[in-house]
């Protein structure tokens, strides 16, 4: 059973092209594929809104990826994504993506800092994200 603050999810159709010499899903595509989800996470939760109208937006910190099965082509992924934790200037995300069967196929995670892309500094999480993570979280 899937963490229940994987509330963001994505279905994504794994592309011919996304295929490497070795006939599966190359590497770097599923950090493409966790970016995908994420997007929609801020977008939810309003940082991409307070980044175009304030400057206020996020940078990425860092991010990992566990790869528990190989992906060929065709294939339909289900990309889920959450918040797992909230810091003073930074959150935390979890993802997990699940092939057609529902099978695991690759989790991870990735540290989001909140940034003042106008003074060019990090920032703390603005009560307005937090109150959108913990509505979100909750819905």
């Amino acid at each position: 059973m899937l963490p229940a603050h994987l509330i963001v999810s994505l279905e994504v159709p794994v592309a011919w092209g996304e295929q490497d010499l070795f006939g599966h899903v190359n590497n770097i595509v599923y950090f493409r594929y966790f970016e995908s989800a994420r997007m929609h996470f801020l977008e939810r939760i309003g940082v991409l809104r307070s980044h175009q109208e304030l400057g206020h937006g996020v940078i990425l910190a860092s991010t990992t990826c566990n790869f528990e099965k190989p992906v060929a082509w065709p294939q339909l992924l289900t990309i889920r994504t959450g918040c797992s934790k909230v810091g003073n200037t930074s959150f935390t995300m979890e993802y997990v993506i699940a092939d057609e069967e529902g099978g695991i196929v690759a989790t991870g995670t990735s540290v989001q800092v909140m940034y003042d892309y106008n003074k060019a500094c990090k920032m703390r999480v603005t009560e307005e994200v937090r109150k959108a993570i913990d509505k979100l979280q909750l819905s």
